[in-house]
């Protein structure tokens, strides 16, 4: 509502109120106390990385419970969602195929929906629904390579239903007039997308490489970078990438300690595209948002 706190009038835009405020009562609108609620404002929640079934239960539950209290427009998984852990080529090139011992991809696909997919439609039924492939996800694409019988049978897309069930899939990979780019989403003035570097100073080379704001997973940290040019400042741009939520010592990195970091993004776009990206950082299943706790113990 927009509401003048003076006369009690309502309006139905911010502008308006402003106007009567300046007009009528002869006041500077940002020195008066107003309720003002902008309907036209997105909430997009990304989530980044979870490695099911290689995911933090206790993270993820903190936020399903999030995402139950605010009911946002959007909910994206941003890549990596799954492992897929069946189809680890680089497990099966080296020869390793104890770690590999039991390992089912449909019995991959059935638990991962069990857990994250049906998970997500049931606190946030009314909200759109987006999948992005990641380079995890892309390596279903190596088993379909080496045998295109098994095309159209396998895809996480279709084994899971997306279309079916409402999810917007958008690939790792994506061809379009005859160029392979990366699977790319869109918000206001942001640019989303798994991720495509993964150096020391990746926010930087996303920066640098991309000519708009970005945001991406895939690093499991937390890093941002602004880029400005002289002879147009209006280029200025920032990359964030936004952490992880999967385990912190996976079993591939051989107790080495590195600088993951369990967090998701909170995402408003207004209607101008202009937007508001925040990271809360989850320690021992825990994070608060604005003043409220959310505890997946």
């Amino acid at each position: 509502m927009n509401k003048c706190l003076t006369c009690g009038k309502t309006f139905s835009t911010q502008s308006n109120l402003r106007r009567h405020v300046r007009n009528i009562h002869k006041e500077q609108p940002e020195l008066v106390d107003m309720e003002v609620e902008d309907q036209d404002v997105k909430m997009i929640v990304l989530l980044p990385d979870l490695h099911h079934p290689h995911h933090d239960v206790f993270a993820w539950r903190a936020v399903l419970k999030f995402l139950a209290r605010y009911q946002p427009n959007e909910a994206n998984l941003l890549g990596d969602a799954m492992n897929m852990d069946a189809v680890d080529h680089w497990l099966r090139d080296k020869g390793n195929l104890r770690a590999l011992e039991g390992k089912r991809l449909i019995s991959g696909y059935s638990w991962f929906d069990q857990d994250v997919l049906t998970k997500i439609e049931e606190v946030v039924p009314s909200a759109h629904k987006v999948y992005m492939g990641g380079n995890h996800e892309d390596w279903i694409n190596i088993v379909v390579n080496k045998d295109p019988s098994l095309e159209g049978l396998v895809e996480p897309e279709i084994v899971l239903n997306l279309a079916q069930r409402g999810w917007e899939w958008i690939p790792y990979m994506v061809e379009k007039h005859g160029q392979v780019t990366r699977g790319i989403k869109r918000y206001g003035k942001l640019l989303v997308f798994h991720g495509t570097y993964a150096n020391k100073y990746h926010a930087a080379k996303t920066a640098d490489m991309f000519s708009k704001s970005c945001a991406y997973g895939h690093t499991h940290d937390l890093q941002s970078y602004t880029k400005v040019t002289v002879d147009d400042f209006r280029g200025y741009h920032t990359a964030q990438s936004i952490g992880c939520l999967c385990e912190m010592s996976p079993a591939f990195m051989k107790g080495r300690q590195n600088r993951w970091v369990n967090a998701f993004g909170i995402l408003y776009v207004r209607p101008d595209g202009m937007y508001n990206l925040y990271t809360p950082v989850i320690v021992k299943g825990k994070f608060t948002f604005a003043g409220e706790t959310f505890d997946g113990r």
